[in-house]
């Protein structure tokens, strides 16, 4: 499990070979998806074997067991500092880094929504929210809301490496919808038991919505696609999530 202290960095480690614009197109996207899995599941993220070595080369952060932990400084002889003194600066400069990634993350999910777009101009998106996947989004207040009525595949765990290429395309096809109009999103009540909503019991602490970009539920197109399956719960429960895309 990471710490809220070592995702933070992490973080800014990432923003920080983005916004330098030497890695591939590659690299850009997988940097993007370990983003967005991190801002998803936050303490409870976990990678890969290959996740965590890719991750690993391109931030040169060091990794143990799914833990990001900065690597030690050399010790620069000619700054003329003192190891004690080298060590409150390195320490001062990650305060500062912590402070600015908070300040900036309403920046970072505009970015990661414009760069995940086919082109259209920024200017078409809403700014009331961030896409996670193909039906979970993220409000500028950091709301998590679950859409309801359907499910795409799984991008982040999937069952299956068909799956997981499905999860991709339903979060740029929704991407591709919402900058194609007006969007409005609508909050509902979450088929959970009495008193739970809001907690873990509760869809995984998410609140649920409804998104329409002019007029139409997007999980309809998504359906209609066929990157995306019926789900409809009870007012209490929800049957077994459909998951048909593994055979």
């Amino acid at each position: 499990m990471l710490s809220e202290f070592e995702i933070k960095h992490l973080q800014s480690r990432i923003d920080d070979v983005l916004r330098q614009r030497r890695v591939t197109q590659w690299q850009r996207n997988f940097l993007l998806d370990m983003r967005v899995k991190i801002e998803r599941y936050g303490t409870r993220t976990r990678f890969s074997e290959k996740q965590l070595a890719t991750l690993k080369g391109l931030t040169s952060v060091r990794l143990v067991h799914g833990s990001p932990i900065s690597a030690k400084p050399r010790r620069a002889r000619y700054w003329g500092l003192s190891h004690r003194e080298q060590k409150f600066l390195i320490f001062a400069t990650i305060m500062v880094v912590i402070a600015i990634s908070s300040f900036s993350r309403q920046v970072w999910e505009t970015y990661a929504l414009t760069y995940r777009s086919t082109g259209e101009d920024a200017s078409s998106f809403s700014r009331d929210f961030s896409v996670t996947d193909g039906d979970t989004i993220r409000m500028d207040d950091g709301t998590r809301i679950r859409l309801v009525g359907f499910n795409t595949p799984e991008k982040f765990e999937p069952r299956c490496e068909t799956e997981r290429q499905l999860g991709i395309r339903a979060t740029k096809r929704l991407v591709e919808i919402v900058s194609s109009g007006r969007s409005a999103v609508t909050k509902v009540a979450c088929s959970c038991k009495p008193g739970t909503e809001g907690t873990d019991k509760c869809n995984y602490g998410r609140s649920c919505g409804i998104l329409k970009v002019n007029g139409q539920d997007v999980g309809q197109t998504l359906i209609a696609e066929g990157l995306a399956v019926p789900f409809v719960c009870a007012p209490s429960g929800c049957p077994p999530t459909p998951r048909p895309w593994c055979g």
